[in-house]
């Protein structure tokens, strides 16, 4: 049975990510998500679909023509991994930085907690400092890198 449920669920975030993170059909967001729909990356601490909708549209602003491919997608009982790169055109204002025109990769890996159908919580590590540091053409490494100890005495 847990095979079962870990199959079904798996079939949910590939559904999941086709329509709603490639064909950017939100009216699937309202069947999927659940009003208790928590994700632990985001620091504002809203919840449910109307926040998941609005986080994508605001993400939508800075990458228009933004779009998720799935590498990987792994499932076992309730949880789902997805790593994902999500890849586009930065044509809006995005983190403070003023559109460039250049073309993105971000990459990522989201684990989500489904429960009878229901996306519940979602947890999300990507490499976004790389992607601003991109953006922003930094010339120096950032500095918790470990190439850099500044005046560190180390006698």
């Amino acid at each position: 049975m847990t095979n079962d449920i870990a199959a079904a669920n798996k079939a949910l975030l590939r559904r999941f990510y086709n329509a709603v993170y490639v064909d950017w059909n939100m009216t699937l967001v309202d069947e999927v998500v659940s009003p208790q729909f928590t994700s632990h990356d985001l620091s504002d601490g809203a919840t449910g679909p109307q926040a998941f909708r609005k986080y994508y549209a605001a993400m939508r602003l800075a990458v228009p023509d933004a779009r998720y491919e799935v590498d990987d997608l792994i499932a076992e009982g309730d949880r789902v991994v997805v790593r994902w790169r999500l890849l586009g055109t930065h044509r809006g204002e995005f983190a403070g930085i003023a559109p460039t025109g250049r073309t993105i990769a971000l990459r990522g890996i989201a684990i989500y907690r489904v429960d009878a159908g229901k996306l519940m919580e979602r947890w999300v590590v990507s490499d976004l400092y790389g992607l601003l540091e991109e953006l922003r053409e930094l010339k120096q490494p950032f500095p918790f890198s470990g190439t850099n100890t500044g005046n560190l005495n180390t006698n």
